[in-house]
C-alpha cells in the first residue's frame, strides 16, 4: 500500500477507473462466459460438429477461408465450397469420433479463444499493476514482474482457451448424428463470404 498522504489518496482515486477499464476491456470475454450459462446444449453440440468439420475442410484445402457458426439446429459453413465437400468432412468426423479423437473438435481459431486470451492479458496486466501500486515496489521488481505476465500469457493463452472452449461452448453428449439437408443462406455474420450453407443436422 502506498506509504504517505498524497500516494494514498492518488491510489484510491486511480483503482476504481482501472476496474473500469478491466471491466470494458473485457466485456467480449465476459459475455463469453455469461453465454456458457444461457447456451443451450443443442448449440453446444452442433458448435462441436462445425468445428470438426471445418478442421476436415481445412486439411484438405489447406487455410482456406473457412468459418462457421452454431446455432440450435446446425450449424453455418462459409467458404469456397460444395455440398458434396461438406458431407464429406461431416462423414470423416463421425468416424473419427468413434474412434474417440474428440480433440479434433478444438479449434485455435474460435473466438472463445481470442475472448479468453484478451481477457488472460488484460487481467494479469491489472491485477499486476494493482499489486506494483500496493506494495511499493521499485522499478526492478516493476521490470520482472511485466516480464513474467508476458511469460505467463504466452505459456496459458492456448491451454486455457482450448479448457474454456471445450468444457463451456462445446457438447459431445450424443450417440449418434446425421446431416437432414445442406442448402443455401444468404449473410448474415460481418465475415461470412458467399457461398453461405446451412447444415441442418439430426442429433440423439
Amino acid at each position: 500500500m502506498p506509504r504517505n498522504g498524497p500516494n494514498l489518496v492518488l491510489f484510491y482515486l486511480v483503482l476504481p477507473w482501472l476496474l473500469l477499464v478491466v471491466i470494458l476491456l473485457n466485456k467480449s470475454f465476459l459475455y463469453n462466459l455469461f453465454r456458457r450459462f444461457t447456451l443451450a446444449e443443442a448449440i453446444k453440440k452442433n458448435h462441436a460438429l462445425e468445428h470438426g468439420t471445418i478442421y476436415f475442410l481445412r486439411r484438405r484445402f489447406g487455410k482456406a477461408r473457412i468459418g462457421g457458426s452454431a446455432e440450435a439446429d446446425g450449424f453455418r459453413i462459409c467458404g469456397d465450397l460444395t455440398r458434396e465437400h461438406l458431407v464429406n468432412a461431416f462423414n470423416e468426423l463421425l468416424k473419427e469420433l468413434k474412434k474417440g479423437h474428440s480433440e479434433l473438435i478444438i479449434s485455435m481459431q474460435c473466438g472463445t479463444n481470442i475472448a479468453t486470451a484478451q481477457g488472460l492479458g488484460v487481467i494479469l496486466l491489472a491485477v499486476t499493476t494493482v499489486i506494483l501500486l500496493t506494495s511499493g515496489a521499485d522499478r526492478i521488481i516493476s521490470l520482472l514482474a511485466l516480464i513474467a505476465n508476458v511469460l505467463l500469457y504466452f505459456l496459458l493463452r492456448a491451454r486455457l482457451g482450448n479448457w474454456v472452449q471445450n468444457k463451456f461452448f462445446m457438447s459431445l453428449d450424443f450417440s449418434t448424428a446425421g446431416i437432414q439437408s445442406i442448402y443455401r443462406v444468404p449473410k448474415k455474420i460481418w465475415w461470412e463470404r458467399n457461398p453461405v450453407f446451412f447444415v441442418k443436422t439430426l442429433i440423439s
